[in-house]
């Protein structure tokens, strides 16, 4: 596991699971970072997959201002997304700040991020990280949970990697969504994404290293029957999410948490009924096909 070297003045980098994540301590997001210190913030993010920043108190123009360091940003265009284009507003509240009733369209969209993603794999060029603000958070529920495909990967029989070489996985948000039942989603939004093939193993840019890459967008495999195909891709999830994987995350107000979409696998652990869950969230966008 990376740590701190002595030369990390300004920041302090602690870990927050046995395999991956970190917390970065020492930093004020609302104020620019320098280029050195950026770097190291990077640095820290391609070696260990998570950041958590406690207590950054943020607008959402100081969110995508942060964000945009790392690369260009996905728009926002679906039903959930904020009046800055580059934020999707995630709350399980109305347009009056109350609660939505647990029957309420909105609330059955919330509920697709229960399931183990990565963001935007629906995508010809899927997301690099996401950034996500608790602006509001409940007390003792709504967690996050995050599994290192990367470090999944690592741990699997060499047969086993030998046998995923060169397999293709489809990914779809019509898909996705159509779990639900009705969620509020148009099918203009669901033709803007039709569905993409990517590599079940890909590279790890910044690392060299190979990682899975599965998520519960997958549709069917290529090559392999439909129901076989998704039941090869919950398996391979299941892998990547054992207790001993996984890094649940609960949440504080104001923190923020970054995660790379390329190897991390994300999902919340409920809607809560009563509390206000607000959490707004940028998506850094990937650069070049999956490889």
């Amino acid at each position: 596991m990376p740590v701190a070297t002595a030369t990390e003045q300004a920041l302090e980098i602690k870990p927050l699971h046995p395999l991956f994540g970190a917390e970065i301590i020492g930093l004020d997001l609302r104020e620019p970072l320098d280029d050195e210190t950026f770097a190291k913030v990077r640095d820290a993010f391609n070696n260990y997959s998570v950041l958590l920043f406690r207590r950054q108190d943020i607008t959402d123009d100081q969110h995508v201002a942060f964000s945009r360091r790392f690369g260009e940003l996905e728009e926002t265009g679906f039903a959930i997304a904020a009046p800055n284009p580059y934020i999707y507003r995630l709350a399980n509240v109305d347009d009056q700040g109350n609660v939505l009733a647990m029957d309420a369209v909105k609330r059955t969209f919330l509920e697709v991020n229960a399931r183990w993603h990565t963001d935007s794999s629906f995508r010809a060029i899927p997301a690099m990280a996401s950034i996500l603000s608790g602006k509001e958070v409940p007390e003792g529920e709504g967690e996050t949970c995050f599994a290192s495909m990367r470090v999944a990967y690592k741990a699997m029989p060499e047969g086993r990697k030998k046998s995923l070489e060169g397999m293709r996985a489809i990914h779809s948000y019509a898909y996705s969504v159509s779990l639900f039942g009705e969620v509020g989603v148009t099918q203009e939004e669901k033709d803007a994404v039709p569905p993409v093939e990517h590599p079940m193993v890909r590279t790890h840019a910044p690392t060299g290293e190979k990682s899975l890459y599965v998520s519960g967008h997958i549709e069917s495999i290529v090559g392999m029957p439909v129901e076989e195909g998704r039941l090869l891709a919950k398996e391979l999830i299941d892998w990547c999410t054992r207790p001993e994987y996984v890094y649940t995350h609960r949440w504080q107000r104001h923190d923020l948490v970054m995660w790379d979409n390329r190897c991390v696998l994300h999902r919340a652990t409920s809607v809560p009924s009563k509390q206000k869950r607000i959490m707004h969230r940028t998506t850094i966008a990937g650069e070049g096909p999956v490889v």
